[in-house]
């Protein structure tokens, strides 16, 4: 299986990039999505947030109150590393999972990891290629 690295900064164009690649036949994972899946009621992910940031972070019905936690995190980057010491290691664990499923599965096709920080995390060296969307910030896209 190719593995393909997608990333780029923040409204660069990584989800359109990704979009054309599910249209081509790829099999496509989400960091960001994966990072909501792996945080439901009742997880050890979302438990662990409750305990480094208070039950405050949850909604009454169990789920994550990401706005909270969001105006908490970027308004720290203290709190931000804890966050992220928590999550990023279970969301790079779920993304292996899912890839050696695919392997399994489908393993001629290609594999495209759509995530911000694969350079920042060190993760480069796990795909066969990397390929990073970046937009000009004049941009508008017409042309």
């Amino acid at each position: 299986m190719l593995r393909v690295g997608l990333t780029g900064g923040i409204a660069s164009g990584k989800s359109t990039v990704a979009r054309i690649f599910r249209e081509l036949g790829a099999h496509v994972l989400d960091a960001d999505r994966i990072a909501r899946e792996i945080v439901p009621p009742g997880s050890p992910a979302l438990a662990r947030i409750a305990r480094a940031f208070g039950k405050e972070m949850l909604r009454p019905d169990g789920t994550l109150n990401r706005a909270a936690l969001g105006a908490v995190v970027f308004a720290d980057a203290g709190k931000r590393r804890v966050l992220e010491g928590i999550l990023h290691p279970l969301i790079l664990d779920e993304i292996d999972r899912r890839i050696d499923e695919l392997e399994r599965s489908d393993s001629r096709g290609l594999v495209v990891v759509e995530a911000a920080l694969i350079l920042e995390l060190g993760r480069q060296g796990e795909f066969d290629t990397l390929v990073v969307v970046w937009a000009d910030r004049g941009s508008s896209g017409a042309g």
